[in-house]
């Protein structure tokens, strides 16, 4: 958008007027991309598109605008502007749009522009920024117990997901919001046109159905009441994951950050930053404790006893350990096992960002304490065996947790297991 604002670069600009190796889904689909249309997460890429082009964790990998020929033989979910579907995928085109525009890298510019101004001066862009700033191991769960096995960054991943900070940086960034685009010190990020348009609904053609999402942020997105009009967005990369919500109407955000995160548990890391913001808002959590039921059901070869769903979807309550597991670290006891930090954001009279500790993430918003077995190296408890009976499904819960890190080494080292996340 500061791009826009400077006149570079125009929303309405055919992505293969700044991309001529752009071929998603032919010559003639590609011909009819714009760049709102990637903003919008509108283009017809399908989710999976994201998995093709995304998460590469070797040395020398390829630059965005090298990888986007990996979209070309991609179906298409509709012509542009008639289908909402979001994917990575569209924001990594937008990081080659803005890279051939700058003759510079994305995070580079992202930095000048973005990042410095809003004073997040820490904030990780890239594998070398992250050794910087000694970013702690992301942790997915294994067998119930947190363990440190995410380690990787897409050097070239700053546009899609791989943005992080500390709780700083991100209450920074907040702040930015809340004040529309202006500095600490009253200089201009963003317009008040380009704050706006982010903000404005998307709408699909012809029938004008509402797609939940503006450019860049989700409206509402299907949220109850009060967070109905709420800004906000969330995303998680292996190991960590992140949420950012606005609540302009009242001057307030919250921002919170965890370093666990995986596929099998992500309604229930999701779930601790969806009750946060209803307390801040005045309302009431779910009455149910975030289920691990799913990631239980895979390792374990079957649903727990005790732990379902309702019909309706809704988790009845955490599922109980399995036999030999430790309740100290189930994961349905997430908060207990992974680091939690949460903060409430609001703007004071001079401008400047307030940040304070919100209980509404538990009743200790510190860093938690990961469980015994991991604080004293215990190896031979944290990597026991698994009984006999649960050995093939724990293979299965293998393969969907840390088989990422070897599949697809074969087309430009890309690895799966990056999701954006959507609210419940």
């Amino acid at each position: 958008m500061t791009l826009v604002q400077s006149g570079r670069l125009r929303l309405d600009d055919r992505v293969v007027d700044h991309l001529p190796g752009f071929r998603f889904g032919g010559a003639s689909h590609a011909s009819k991309v714009t760049i709102r249309h990637l903003l919008a997460q509108t283009t017809g890429l399908p989710e999976p598109a994201g998995f093709e082009v995304t998460d590469c964790f070797r040395s020398g990998c390829p630059s965005p605008a090298e990888r986007i020929g990996a979209l070309d033989d991609v179906k298409p979910l509709g012509p542009p502007g008639m289908r909402y579907a979001y994917t990575s995928a569209n924001y990594l085109v937008l990081a080659a749009v803005v890279e051939a525009v700058t003759k510079r890298p994305f995070g580079d510019y992202l930095r000048q522009a973005v990042l410095g101004p809003a004073g997040m001066d820490g904030a990780v862009t890239d594998a070398v920024s992250a050794r910087r700033r000694n970013l702690p191991p992301g942790h997915q769960l294994l067998w119930g117990i947190p363990s440190a096995v995410a380690d990787g960054i897409d050097d070239h991943g700053a546009s899609y997901g791989y943005l992080g900070g500390d709780l700083g940086d991100l209450a920074a960034f907040a702040s930015l919001q809340l004040r529309r685009g202006k500095t600490v010190d009253g200089g201009t990020v963003l317009t008040s046109d380009s704050v706006r348009l982010m903000r404005e609904e998307g709408r699909l053609q012809p029938a004008g159905t509402g797609t939940g999402y503006g450019l860049g942020w989700r409206i509402g997105g299907g949220l109850e009441a009060p967070l109905d009009t709420a800004v906000w967005h969330t995303g998680a990369t292996p190991g960590y994951s992140a949420m950012l919500f606005l609540l302009p109407q009242r001057n307030i955000a919250l921002v919170l950050q965890q370093n666990i995160y995986g596929l099998l548990h992500d309604g229930a890391v999701m779930e601790v930053g969806f009750g946060a913001v209803r307390l801040l808002t005045g309302g009431r959590p779910p009455a149910a404790q975030p289920s691990a039921s799913t990631y239980y059901a895979t390792v374990w070869g079957g649903q727990c006893p005790g732990a379902g769903d309702d019909p309706g979807g809704r988790a009845l309550g955490p599922a109980p350990a399995p036999p030999g597991r430790d309740r100290r670290t189930s994961p349905a006891r997430l908060r207990d096992g992974g680091m939690v930090r949460a903060r409430r954001v609001a703007r004071c009279g001079d401008g400047v960002a307030r940040g304070v500790d919100d209980p509404a993430a538990g009743e200790d918003v510190g860093t938690r304490r990961l469980p015994r077995a991991l604080r004293r190296g215990d190896r031979r408890r944290r990597h026991r065996r698994p009984p006999d009976h649960a050995r093939p499904a724990c293979r299965r819960a293998l393969a969907l947790t840390t088989s990422w890190r070897r599949r697809r080494r074969a087309d430009l080292g890309f690895l799966e297991g990056r999701r954006e996340q959507r609210g419940p």
